[in-house]
Parts: structure tokens; sequence; C-alpha cells
């Protein structure tokens, strides 16, 4: 998970995956969420629509969870539930999990990426 930008309560950002019940999650898909954090609070809640220009696996995860320090590191605590299309199959196609993330340094090619990206031209 890459959050890009945290700002007036809205996250935006990407989620890739290595893990796909049936293998359709190719790629990297679009991340959006809500959180408090930017005011004090410590709410999280993101989801995942696993629709990209490679993939369209009929299947959307949320989370939703707590941001947290542990152990001098910084965390997102969050259960998720994924559903994926199933007609007639209601709760068969409904799993429920748990996940940590923790933060990471970016690489500096990122950086290097994001910052070119971010500069404005000179009027």
């Amino acid at each position: 998970m890459v959050i890009d930008q945290v700002k007036n309560g809205i996250i935006n950002g990407s989620y890739a995956t290595a893990v796909s019940s049936i293998g359709c999650a190719q790629g990297t898909f679009s991340l959006v969420g809500s959180t408090d954090t930017d005011s004090g609070g410590e709410g999280v809640a993101f989801s995942v629509c696993w629709k990209n220009d490679t993939s369209e696996c009929a299947s959307v995860t949320a989370w939703s969870g707590q941001a947290q320090t542990i152990d001098s590191k910084d965390q997102i605590l969050a259960f998720w539930l994924s559903v994926e299309s199933a007609p007639d199959q209601d709760w068969y196609a409904t799993h429920v999990g748990q996940d940590v993330f923790t933060r990471s340094e970016p690489a500096k090619e990122q950086i290097a990426s994001k910052s070119k990206m971010l500069r404005r031209s000179h009027p």
C-alpha cells in the first residue's frame, strides 16, 4: 500500500497485492479512504476496487482500523471485508480477515519520481 496523500481527512493512494484467491488482481489498484488522523484521531478506513487496466476481478475490499505507533513503528491495524461477485452465493462470496500495515521509507527512486511530479514550471 502506498499512501500518496492525506488531506482534509481524505486518503488517496495505490495498492498492489501478491495475494489473490482467484489470481486475478495483477498490477496496482487505486486506493481511496477517510481518516481522522489529521485532526488527532486514530480512525482509518479505505477501500480498493480490484479493477485496473489489466485486471477486472469483480471484487472490492474495504479495510477499517486504527493508526497507532507501536514499539516506535507507525502502523495501521485493520480488519478487512472482501466481497467478490458470486450470484446467489451472498455470504459465500464475503471474506473477512485482518492486516497490519507498517510504515516504511520509500525507495530513493520513488522519492525522486514523486518530486518530479510535484515540480511546477516557472511562469
